[in-house]
């Protein structure tokens, strides 16, 4: 379940054992939380419930009511076209070398990194630095393409457009979220 609106949000999943799993969106600044105790659970479900003041008390009951105590998640991101340069014998897959927003390809992605690793060793199967150069330039180019895809999914579920950005990637019109 969504409950968006530009910049702030809720997104709910059922899982087994009937618990529902709630994720409060919030775009703030990181030094926003700074005031807020998260160890002191019960100041901090009303301080970010007060949030959601006027919205269905269902919703923000979400919160308020929640049997677990709140865990700040805030997320981090490096610019899209982050490169390093070659380090002999190392190298980056998965998320430790794609730090950007979540934009739901990040297992797939960490999946055709070590796919693509392994055919750069295998096709430079005598000179590893070779196939981890060979590794990072497709890494790259991909990686960028794919943060740069998370920003526009990003943007249409909790953009300036939401809700109606999700409703229309949802629907298969995605492109007229944009305009």
């Amino acid at each position: 379940m969504y409950a968006l609106i530009p910049g702030k949000g809720f997104l709910t999943h059922r899982e087994a054992g009937e618990i529902i799993h709630t994720y409060v969106i919030l775009s703030r600044p990181v030094s926003w939380f700074d005031d807020i105790d998260f160890s002191d659970a019960a100041s901090t479900k009303a301080r970010i419930a007060a949030e959601f003041d006027g919205w269905a008390p269902e919703l923000v009951a979400l919160i308020a009511d929640a049997d677990t105590p709140p865990v700040l998640r805030s997320i981090y991101k490096l610019p899209d076209d982050h490169r390093w340069p070659h380090t002999p014998g190392v190298t980056l897959i998965g998320d430790a070398a794609h730090v950007t927003l979540p934009g739901g390809e990040g297992a797939n992605t960490a999946m055709l990194d070590g796919a693509e690793l392994a055919e750069a060793i295998v096709a430079h199967p005598d000179d590893i630095d070779a196939a981890l150069t060979a590794y990072e330039e497709v890494m790259f180019a991909r990686a960028e393409e794919e943060a740069v895809a998370a920003h526009e999914t990003i943007d249409l579920i909790f953009g300036a457009r939401a809700p109606e950005g999700l409703a229309n990637l949802l629907n298969g019109t995605a492109e007229d979220a944009a305009s």
